[in-house]
């Protein structure tokens, strides 16, 4: 049915009168309604507030009267109020609902005032104890006609009523006026909508220029059609051979998702990392990779069958890692965790992440096997002690060489000045002879003088316990450098023992001695502090590699100069840990490479001086096996201090070094 049929049917001017119509009735309706009810809400609550004012002064007044039951007196002081054209009725009653005193319309008795006090459609009744001075109480009864203010309040409905009529009539003329004119203009527009809706371009333009928002619709129509004829147009040109191009980038979007989502498979079921899922609930995977199945020997039926994971990890035998499952919360994890395996134990590293779906735990992510990793880190870190030992070997042999000269040139001293010393106690003794048996004493002593010139006996006497003193000194530097070595090549313990840090980094300095003694001058601030549980072999390690750090810092700044350096360790405790700082004088970090200096293989020394492990491996030591910290200030042109910090009490759980 067309368009301009429906609106002959259904007028527009007839539907804007009826809407106008209807608007106005339901505002003039509302607005009379709201105002009449707030009238007599008004009027209730006039009423009754006039009531509790005169029950509270009827209280004060009627007190007297109850105590001694005048009735007269009542009867005078209830007269001056009944003279009231809304008071209906007023009375006064004794201590036991007996009626002294009343006017108007009145109950006889009033043994439950609480009962009679309220108010209906036409009265409003108020009641009030009254209690008199020697504890007698009393009532008192008010009534109040509405019917005055019924009176005032249909009047003004009547009053409102006529307003609103008055309104409803104005707004069905304006209403009439505006839908003629309004109603022809838009059956125009209409009409040349319906046109076009049948597909008819053609004949669809509507003359109206007026100034309105109708003429506005009007040329916006016109434009709008203009621009459809054009678009309609193209899209008859277009259609043709977009469907086919749109046919052919789906056919070409679903291959490449696919070949995607297979690439994706292929790639995480190829790697070492071993993809899972992981409901705790029903305590089995939901999802295992292919390489997970194929490295346990387990089929894949066993890892998803409910209750399957007691059978693959028992909890009896792998506490670790089924705890980690059970301390696992809402977001992110990662651990490192052991795990038995056909009576294997592997050390597993455990990423992903857990989250609650439809009240099931679930853990998502990968199970990357680390024990050959590990192992291999380990193997690292020996070498590169026995690295720093053997680098250092040629330096302790020669702080070893140093002192081991000089004693073997004092016993050399010693050993040649013996057969003289025997020669001029041999003379002593012929002197001694000659002396008691009575020869010639004078020939003797000169032969002993003789001696004594010859050996140069004050020489030797003078010099003798100095050669002495300078061996047994030797030989304790010698005892030191070696006690140092067997200190610093303390073998590494299965579990960390109280150590005397300050004895430890001392032990240290006397074995890298060699490494700094040509560049820097070392100076030392050790605090008092209490033992501390560590690893001693590996913490020594750590002290080696930052004075060497520090050492070849410094070189790069002193070169061949002759000058000399500062190397400086301070020691302190620091509320619950123990911090030790190293500072050198030398070059400063560059700030490219400050935020890669702990990264494994990064160096900033020149190729075959540094392999990039020593902080590396210290890192790891402080960090991840002491729970401690390693940090570093620098500044370049300036040097460089590096922190340790310790704790003095081991954690619970210590992270795994990675």
């Amino acid at each position: 049915m067309r368009v301009t049929t429906r609106l002959r049917d259904h007028p527009l001017r007839t539907q804007l009168i009826v809407v106008f119509a209807f608007l106005s009735i339901v505002t003039t309706t509302i607005t009379t309604t709201t105002l009449t009810s707030i009238s007599s809400q008004r009027a209730q609550v006039g009423l009754r507030d006039r009531a509790a004012r005169i029950t509270g002064r009827l209280r004060l007044q009627l007190a007297p009267v109850v105590e001694l039951n005048d009735q007269l007196a009542a009867r005078e002081i209830l007269r001056t109020y009944f003279g009231d054209r809304e008071l209906e009725g007023i009375a006064v009653y004794g201590q036991n609902g007996e009626l002294i005193e009343g006017q108007g319309r009145h109950p006889a008795t009033l043994l439950a005032p609480a009962a009679a006090a309220g108010s209906d459609r036409n009265h409003v009744v108020a009641t009030a104890e009254i209690n008199s001075r020697d504890g007698r109480s009393g009532r008192l009864y008010l009534s109040f006609t509405t019917s005055m203010r019924d009176a005032t309040h249909r009047r003004d409905i009547l009053v409102a009523a006529g307003v609103g009529a008055l309104i409803v009539i104005c707004t069905l003329i304006l209403a009439v006026q505006m839908s003629r004119r309004i109603s022809g203009r838009l059956v125009r527009i209409a009409e040349a909508a319906d046109r076009m809706a049948r597909g008819d371009l053609s004949h669809v333009h509507v003359d109206d220029a007026a100034r309105d928002e109708i003429g506005a619709l009007s040329q916006s129509f016109n434009m709008m059609v203009t621009q459809l004829r054009r678009l309609h147009t193209e899209q008859e040109r277009m259609t043709s051979t977009e469907r086919e191009r749109l046919e052919d980038l789906v056919s070409e979007r679903t291959q490449a998702l696919e070949q995607s989502r297979e690439m994706f498979r292929l790639m995480a079921e190829s790697t070492q990392a071993v993809p899972f899922m992981l409901d705790l609930t029903r305590g089995c995977f939901t999802y295992i990779g292919a390489q997970g199945v194929a490295d346990s020997g387990l089929p894949e039926s066993a890892w998803l069958r409910p209750g399957g994971l007691d059978a693959i990890m028992p909890r009896a035998s792998n506490t670790e890692v089924r705890q980690r499952f059970d301390e696992c919360e809402q977001g992110p994890f990662e651990f490192v965790a052991a795990y038995q395996r056909q009576g294997r134990r592997l050390e597993v590293r455990w990423t992903g992440t857990c989250e609650w779906v439809e009240r099931s735990k679930i853990l998502r992510g990968l199970m990357l096997d680390i024990t050959e990793l590990r192992r291999l880190g380990r193997e690292l870190a020996a070498a590169q002690k026995l690295e720093s030992v053997g680098r250092l070997a040629a330096g302790v042999a020669h702080e070893i060489n140093t002192p081991v000269q000089f004693v073997s040139d004092n016993v050399q001293f010693v050993r040649g000045a013996l057969p003289d010393i025997a020669k001029v106690i041999a003379a002593y003794r012929d002197l001694h002879r000659a002396a008691t048996s009575g020869t010639d004493v004078a020939a003797a002593a000169a032969a002993a003088g003789a001696a004594e010139q010859a050996a140069d006996l004050d020489y030797v006497m003078e010099n003798l316990p100095l050669a002495i003193d300078s061996s047994i000194e030797g030989l304790g530097r010698i005892a030191t450098i070696v006690r140092s070595m067997k200190e610093f090549a303390h073998p590494d313990q299965g579990e960390k023992k109280l150590v005397d840090l300050n004895q430890a980094i001392r032990s240290t300095l006397v074995i890298a001695r060699n490494e700094y003694k040509y560049v820097a001058e070392a100076e030392t601030h050790f605090g008092e502090l209490p033992s501390v549980p560590c690893y001693l072999g590996e913490f020594n390690q750590v002290i080696l590699n930052l004075l060497v750090n520090a050492a070849h810092a410094i070189g790069d700044v002193v070169k061949d100069s002759g000058d000399l350096g500062k190397l400086t360790i301070r020691t302190r405790l620091d509320g619950d840990a123990v911090e030790i700082s190293i500072s050198d004088t030398g070059t400063g970090i560059p700030e490219s490479a400050r935020d890669k200096i702990f990264d494994p293989f990064f160096t900033t020394k020149e190729v075959g001086k540094g392999t990039g492990q020593g902080l590396a491996i210290a890192h790891s030591v402080v960090v991840g096996k002491h729970g401690g910290a390693l940090r570093f200030e620098t500044e370049i042109g300036k040097g460089t201090t590096f922190f340790i910090t310790l704790p003095l009490e081991s954690s619970e759980t210590e992270q795994v070094a990675a």
